[in-house]
């Protein structure tokens, strides 16, 4: 039971942390993984709620207010000192007053911060600061503030019988759990096929490659083709920036 308790406090002392945290990083291409447990989210969220609960201890004494850090630690060991019921209750009510308003701080700032280093590409120079993961920065490349980017995809596939060269414009992607490439999403696909592996073909794009396409490439009718990465022997990336015109 006061293995329990002083479980509980850590957590509610990390809350503001963890907001922090999944805030700067709020975006289904992060760098953040997705099978981290909640004792790796805790622990990862400490250094920003240190800081903060620094700050505003250093605050909250300025104005008269110091932090009974005794009665902080007898709490988290379990120490029959703060068993008590009306010291507890008397703590309580500005303890979540405290809590509330750490964790708000902490939404603005990390929403602030997120804004800045996208914004100014301070993650360039300082590489902790990376939000997305690597394969955004190569298939959604970011445009200037007059146009913005398609991304044309070759992508070699290896089969059991044969080599299939897709083409087309990439529409999504899908990342697996340690943040690599799981799928790729087509759009206006053509494939060539290769027999016996075969390949004697040259796959260079030029800019009329898109509307002229060679015979020896069939278009692939529906509004969705996927391709597991897995099968992907390389790939060519073309970007095409779209210009557009102001009223």
């Amino acid at each position: 039971m006061n293995l329990a308790l002083g479980v509980l406090v850590i957590f509610i002392i990390a809350i503001p942390g963890i907001v922090f945290r999944l805030t700067y990083l709020s975006s289904p291409y992060s760098k953040r993984t997705i099978n981290t447990t909640a004792i790796d989210e805790i622990f990862n969220s400490l250094i920003p709620a240190f800081i903060f609960h620094a700050i505003f201890i250093l605050v909250i004494d300025a104005f008269g207010k110091p932090v009974d850090f005794q009665f902080i630690f007898n709490l988290l060991i379990g120490n029959a000192t703060a068993k008590n019921i009306d010291q507890l209750n008397g703590y309580l009510g500005g303890f979540m007053v405290y809590i509330l308003v750490n964790t708000l701080v902490n939404f603005l700032a990390a929403s602030v911060l997120r804004y800045a280093v996208l914004k100014y590409k301070w993650y360039d120079n300082l590489p902790f600061l990376a939000i997305y993961n690597r394969w955004y920065q190569i298939l959604k490349p970011e445009p200037d503030a007059n146009g913005r980017i398609s991304v044309w995809v070759d992508v070699l596939v290896e089969t059991k019988t044969c080599d299939v060269l897709y083409r087309g414009f990439l529409a999504d992607f899908w990342l697996d759990k340690d943040g690599g490439l799981s799928q790729l999403h087509f759009e206006n696909v053509r494939r060539r096929v290769f027999e016996n592996k075969q390949i004697t073909a040259r796959t260079e794009i030029t800019e009329d490659a898109i509307e002229d396409v060679d015979q020896r490439y069939y278009y692939i009718p529906g509004e969705l083709f996927i391709i597991k990465y897995e099968d992907v022997r390389n790939m060519n990336i073309t970007y095409y920036e779209e210009t557009i015109a102001s009223e």
